[in-house]
């Protein structure tokens, strides 16, 4: 198990290196789908020992359990999806390996950090799968595209700096008792800091799943570059913020207060999003605050599972997280196989809705069976009214969204993304929940199956289909919001209060963007990670 965490932390990074190699450098850009394979291989083993731990002689230590597992297979299958897609891509441009380098890198933190079971992994791998996404945003090299990038840098630097205090906290709180997560965790609290500590976890990953107020960011950067990016973007990497919600709150403890603070900031994120995104033209951006509510959802069951002591919170969250890594990234793929002028074939179109209305509840669909793993969590009072709300709206967000994919709307013609890979993701979004979802939530398939559940999960996509058809029968349109809403007005005036930094910003833009730095950055990290990781002792 060590040696398989090791080479899935460590290929992407040894390819990258490679990069230095000009006669390696094709090799390397058409290998980007076979980068994330070996972590697949840890699934099998954590599966059937339930929970595993190790640690590595550097002292780092390794935990597979069901939530990490779930999400790292999830996110392994939508990486080597759209790196393939994306090596295609790449042939018709220039600049392939500068890509290929930023994408190794954000691939190795974004894998990496759903095993990482002490602060330390934790913290780098987690900045390994926040920093470097500033190459992918900035690819294209456009002013739309560096800003975005420069955007999401600040908030993934804000919310570790975030982090990082609340780990200190932690570690000072529980002198002597090492520095593994789940120790911290423990005796967090007895701590008297708690209440600091908690809310300092909770913004710094908020920032990362993008809770409101916190989500300015989100939008702009799921509009901006590549969409072979985005899709990992939003499938995987988002996915770095909720496990570390899952790993840093003592989910085994009733603390009512922190959790109804966490389930309330959960339900509105849930709810605005849904309703905002009705506002947005580019479908990229309406995924975009699709992403902020259904991440709003699933930290809502967090907390509700926090302040009730609900330890099967955690199950039904990454479960659900799994089913959003791969239908959100395959939208998103989605998108980028679609060729203007070309109607895509019904099935296809078919599948697209199913994916679309998975994440509203969609009977017979992976959302729909995570949606019923809430209701156990959430139960049938207020919270589940309001997730039943949340529903609505998010029926009536993915039929603007699958009306500005097929319709109009649609992103700049880049597309030149294969069909099949969001194809195969789509289908493996629809058919894997249904092997998972006994053995992870406890529930059996006749309890999905049955009519009562069935009509529940019915109605809100009713109702929310209703509202659609009502409001485009009615010609009426939600006032359009510039992507980010407030958080971009927010951003958009900081911006002008420091606009004497823009010549310095432009600067480091340039020099962070050229060979000679990447490649320090590359051979550095990747000397750092093989110290880290012990490597001499594993021979």
């Amino acid at each position: 198990m060590i040696l398989a965490a090791a080479v899935m932390v460590l290929l992407p990074l040894s390819l990258a290196l490679l990069l230095l190699l000009p006669s390696w450098r094709l090799v390397v850009v058409r290998a980007l789908g076979l980068a994330p394979l070996p972590a697949l291989v840890l699934f099998p083993a954590a599966w059937r020992a339930g929970s595993l731990s190790a640690t590595l002689p550097s002292g780092w230590t390794l935990v597979l359990d069901q939530p990490g597992v779930l999400m790292l297979a999830a996110s392994a299958l939508l990486w080597s999806a759209a790196g393939f897609a994306a090596s295609r891509w790449l042939a018709q441009r220039d600049g392939g390996p500068r890509f290929a380098l930023w994408w190794l890198l954000t691939l190795s933190g974004s894998l990496g950090v759903f095993v990482a079971g002490d602060v330390v992994s934790f913290y780098a791998l987690y900045a390994l799968a926040s920093l470097p996404v500033y190459g992918l945003i900035a690819f294209e090299g456009c002013d739309q595209d560096c800003r975005a990038g420069r955007i999401t840098l600040a908030a993934a630097l804000i919310g570790e700096g975030l982090i990082l205090a609340a780990v200190v906290l932690m570690a000072v709180a529980a002198p002597g008792q090492g520095l593994a997560i789940a120790t911290l965790v423990q005796a967090l609290p007895q701590s008297a800091s708690s209440g600091l500590v908690i809310a300092l976890v909770v913004i710094g990953f908020g920032l990362k799943i993008a809770l409101v107020p916190l989500h300015g960011w989100m939008p702009l950067s799921y509009a901006a570059g590549p969409l072979a990016a985005t899709a990992v973007l939003s499938g995987a990497t988002s996915k770095a913020g909720l496990i570390g919600l899952i790993r840093f709150l003592p989910l085994g403890e009733a603390m009512p207060v922190a959790g109804g603070l966490i389930l309330a900031a959960g339900l509105a994120s849930a709810l605005y999003g849904a309703g905002l995104g009705l506002t947005q033209s580019n479908p990229r951006s309406v995924l975009a605050y699709s992403s902020i509510s259904h991440l709003g959802q699933m930290t809502a069951v967090l907390g509700a599972g926090l302040a009730a002591g609900l330890p099967g919170a955690v199950a039904a969250v990454a479960f659900y997280a799994a089913y959003h890594v791969l239908a959100k990234g395959g939208l998103f793929l989605m998108l980028g196989a679609q060729v203007p002028g070309r109607v895509p074939a019904r099935w296809q179109i078919a599948l697209s809705v199913a994916v679309a209305l998975g994440f509203a509840g969609l009977p017979l669909t992976g959302g729909a069976l995570g949606k019923l793993a809430f209701k156990g969590i959430a139960g049938s009072g207020v919270t589940g009214f309001l997730l039943s709300l949340a529903a609505i709206g998010s029926t009536a967000l993915m039929l603007h969204f699958l009306r500005l994919a097929f319709r109009g709307g649609r992103p700049a013609p880049e597309a030149a993304l294969p069909a099949s890979a969001w194809i195969a993701t789509g289908l493996v979004a629809m058919l894997l929940p249904w092997s998972l979802f006994g053995p992870v939530t406890g529930f059996s398939m006749a309890d999905a199956l049955k009519p009562g559940v069935l009509l529940e999960l019915a109605w809100p996509i009713l109702v929310g289909a209703a509202l659609a058809g009502g409001l485009a029968m009615a010609r009426m349109q939600a006032p359009g919001l510039l992507p980010g809403d407030m958080g971009a007005a927010g951003i958009a005036m900081i911006e002008r209060i420091s606009h004497f930094l823009a010549p310095i910003a432009t600067e480091i833009d340039l020099r962070a963007r050229r060979w000679h730095v990447s490649s320090l950055l590359i051979g550095a990290t990747l000397v750092i990670f093989a110290l880290a990781l012990g490597l001499p002792a594993l021979q």
